[in-house]
């Protein structure tokens, strides 16, 4: 089948079709993905998404292709990368990332990461090509609340002071202070000792920075998400393996969800 691309960017397409084009290029992903228009919106305006450097495919009206590109200062972020389905394995996902990366460079940056799903060995052969390297290993936790029940006791706090501590460990850039300061609704409990930093929706909680100096004190702060918010579910996302909360999770006997390898390109 001929495909006439037709390269635009999120900027020339508006929100609405750019977040179309994602969820078009995440069908049958191994971990479902949705940009619905407020998830999207808050993926751009968190993980400050350059728009005109985040390139879209077209065949006629189809979408081949899409990519997003964060930027911070001199580094760069791939937050979202794809070909559609009835596209792929056909040399598209090795152009897409040439493009991404020329459009990082030409605006200056000096390092480009992403992330990518540990079992993709298609993915992560595609990013090695192209000279990306592992950094570190990511873990996505998640446990019933039921098994949180009985050990709270930490307050509720307000997130934004808390959100200016020193990192225990360096976070993925969706977790990092900048994302972080842009998300509505964030939560805590705890104090500047030992603290959680965290989002929910009603039904699930997601972790987003936490600080604790025992597996004991990580579930006291779990446990008080809970009975703040009636979840059912708490998840921590993406946290480096080898942090003090990933084996405070471990040892709790927190289910790992999925596992990624964060990469990195230096120019």
């Amino acid at each position: 089948m001929m495909v006439r691309l037709r390269r635009v960017t999120a900027a020339d397409v508006g929100s609405a079709r750019a977040a179309a084009a994602l969820d078009d290029v995440f069908r049958e992903y191994l971990v479902p993905i949705s940009f619905d228009g407020p998830a999207y919106a808050l993926h751009v305006a968190a993980n400050d998404v350059d728009l005109a450097a985040s390139p879209i495919w077209y065949d006629g009206d189809e979408v081949v292709a899409a990519a997003v590109l964060g930027v911070r200062g001199r580094r760069g972020w791939i937050g979202g990368f794809g070909v559609a389905p009835a596209h792929r394995r056909r040399g598209l996902g090795h152009a897409l990332l040439a493009d991404v990366l020329e459009r990082a460079w030409s605006l200056g940056l000096v390092s480009v990461t992403l992330e990518v799903l540990a079992e993709n060995s298609a993915a992560r052969r595609l990013y090695e090509a192209a000279g990306f390297t592992p950094v570190r290993r990511l873990i996505a936790f998640g446990v019933d609340a039921t098994g949180l029940q009985g050990r709270a006791g930490a307050p509720y706090a307000e997130a934004g002071p808390l959100l200016g501590a020193p990192e225990q460990t360096g976070p993925c850039w969706q977790r990092e202070a900048a994302s972080l300061r842009r998300q509505p609704s964030l939560h805590a409990v705890g104090d500047a000792r030992a603290f959680c930093i965290f989002r929910h929706d009603g039904r699930r909680a997601q972790l987003l920075n936490v600080r604790a100096d025992s597996a004991e004190q990580f579930a006291g702060l779990a446990a008080s998400v809970v009975a703040q918010t009636g979840v059912v579910r708490v998840e921590l996302f993406n946290e480096p393996a080898t942090s003090a909360t990933a084996a405070a999770a471990r040892t709790l006997g927190w289910k790992p969800l999925h596992e990624l390898d964060e990469m990195r390109l230096t120019r």
